[in-house]
This record gives structure tokens, C-alpha cells and sequence, in this order.
């Protein structure tokens, strides 16, 4: 079957002079700049899929993914072209499902090109501070690949309702318009670490890989202490592990792929090349997957 590959992207990063700006506003910034970068016209954006966790204002429906698509343009009118707008969230591993999702669907044959975007960003007026997040955007224009073996292989997704209580998050509408509260326990950390190995072997097996072929490893950039030990912990030597703590946040489910780009700016890996993307979050549950470029 023909892989899906990532034919643009566009983050919006964190910047201290964006400090208003919500989660929506960074989601269609981010899909301006991939659209942008993009060969392909809005109008080919048959499926787009938003994966950010927090929501502006707290909103349940209409979708985000809506809010998302008419801000870009994307087949707004009624005539013409029509596109699936919807929502998948899944903590820090939505982005990975998401693409999932929508790779399937260009497979298919159901479109031509799709998005995958997410915005984080706690909108709320006197947001707890314990519950901020670095404010951010990212977004990935898919499509189906044009050389053979380039593009996403496989995935893996694992929850461990064992250590659900290490990382919680909840509206109390105790106060006015809501507010949001996410409590991350000690050890929350440790138990990613613990379950890495576990999700690589997964993916790895799918598609017939051992760690010695994986060429670059591209995880969630939770912490500079996080990534330390990650290497150790999945056994895939650190000068393979994109460690960009020293100068990106965590930025919840864009942290893979603001890292990404951020490796692709630095120094674009050459064809063949084979990374493992690596996505923790609440749950417990860990995602990988494989990608060739």
C-alpha cells in the first residue's frame, strides 16, 4: 500500500509577546504557514483533523476543527468541493493519532490532501498555574507519497490505566465560564519512561525494524531531565534522540512536530532516512511510529 508522507508543515511558536492568543488563533497560524509551504490549494484539503487538547472558552461543539478550517478557508461554501472537519483528541498522542486517521483516509482515495493541526493554548482569564502551557501551534499537510517506502509506516498506541491518576485535567464550572485544573503527580515522568521501551518494541516489530535501523528519534520534548533518560530507557544511543529542551518548552500534543521542524531547519535529514516519532500523554498512554523520508 502506498505510504502517506508529510508534504509541508507550519508551527507557531511560543513567544512571550503572543501571550493572549489562544489555541485557535495558533492552530490557523500554524495552518497558514503549512498551506503556505504547501504545492497543494486549500481547496484540496479534503480531511483535516485538529488534535489540541485545550480549548478556547472551553468549548465542547461545534468541533474546533471547524473553527479551524473556515478561519483558513478551507471548502467553506456550500457548492464546490466539501471537507471533513472533525476533532480526535487524545492527550500528547493526538497529533500521531490523528494522522493515523487521516492517512487512512487518503488512502482510500476519499481526498487528495489532508491536515493534521493542533493549537494549545489555556485561554482562561486567571488560568491556574499550576495548569499553563507553553502556548502553540502546529500543523502537517499529508499526502500520499510519490517514491515508494517514503512516508509513515507503522504505529503504536499504549495506555496503562495503572497510572491514570498521574496525570489529570478538569473544567470546574465553579467559576465563571470555567476553569481549567491539570495536576501532574510525581513520578508521572518515570512512568512514561518506564512504558517507552515497551512502545517501541511494538512499532518496531510491525514494521520489521530493529533499533539499530532507526536513524533519528524525534519524542516529545517533556523536559531537559526527560530526555536525559530517555535514551537509556528505550535503547537507542542519545546521539540519535532530537533533544531541543534547551530552547522549546513542552508544549503538549505539538511538541513532536515543532521538534521535527526544528530538525528539519537545522539540518534536513536525507532520503532514507528512517525516525522513530515518539508522543507521551495522559492516560497513561505512549505513541510511536515509524516514518521514512
Amino acid at each position: 500500500m502506498t505510504r502517506v508522507r508529510i508534504e509541508s508543515m507550519g508551527t507557531s511558536l511560543p513567544a512571550w509577546w503572543q501571550r493572549r492568543k489562544g489555541s485557535v488563533a495558533h492552530a490557523v497560524t500554524a495552518g497558514r504557514r503549512c498551506l503556505a509551504a504547501s504545492r497543494h490549494q486549500p481547496a484540496d484539503v479534503g480531511v483535516l483533523v485538529s488534535a489540541g487538547v485545550y480549548r478556547d472558552g472551553h468549548v465542547a461543539e461545534p468541533a474546533i476543527a471547524a473553527y479551524i478550517q473556515h478561519r483558513l478557508g478551507i471548502n467553506i461554501e456550500f457548492q464546490g468541493r466539501a471537507t471533513l472537519s472533525f476533532d480526535l483528541l487524545n492527550g500528547g498522542c493526538g497529533m500521531l493519532n490523528a494522522i493515523q486517521v487521516a492517512g487512512a483516509l487518503l488512502q482510500s482515495g476519499q481526498a487528495v490532501a489532508a491536515m493534521v493541526v493542533a493549537g494549545e493554548a489555556n485561554s482562561d482569564r486567571r488560568p491556574d498555574p499550576a495548569s499553563a502551557v507553553a502556548r502553540s501551534g502546529a500543523a502537517l499537510a499529508l499526502e500520499l507519497s510519490p517514491r515508494g517506502g517514503a512516508g509513515f509506516g507503522s504505529f503504536a498506541f499504549q495506555t496503562h490505566e495503572e497510572d491514570v491518576g498521574l496525570f489529570s485535567a478538569v473544567v470546574s464550572l465553579a467559576v465563571p465560564r470555567g476553569r481549567l485544573f491539570v495536576r501532574r503527580q510525581s513520578g508521572l515522568e518515570e512512568a512514561w519512561l518506564g512504558h517507552a521501551s515497551a512502545a517501541v518494541d511494538e512499532v518496531l516489530e510491525r514494521e520489521g525494524l530493529t533499533r539499530d535501523q532507526i536513524d533519528l528519534v524525534v519524542p516529545a520534548q517533556i523536559s531537559a531531565d526527560f530526555l536525559s533518560r530517555l535514551p537509556t530507557a528505550i535503547g537507542i544511543p542519545a546521539a540519535k534522540v532530537a533533544d531541543f529542551t534547551a530552547s522549546l518548552p513542552d508544549t503538549g500534543s505539538t511538541s513532536v512536530f515543532i521538534a521535527w521542524q526544528r530538525l528539519c531547519a537545522e539540518r534536513r535529514p536525507a532520503a532514507g532516512t528512517r525516525v522513530l516519532f515518539l508522543a507521551v500523554g495522559s492516560g497513561l498512554t505512549l505513541a510511536a511510529a515509524t516514518y521514512t523520508v
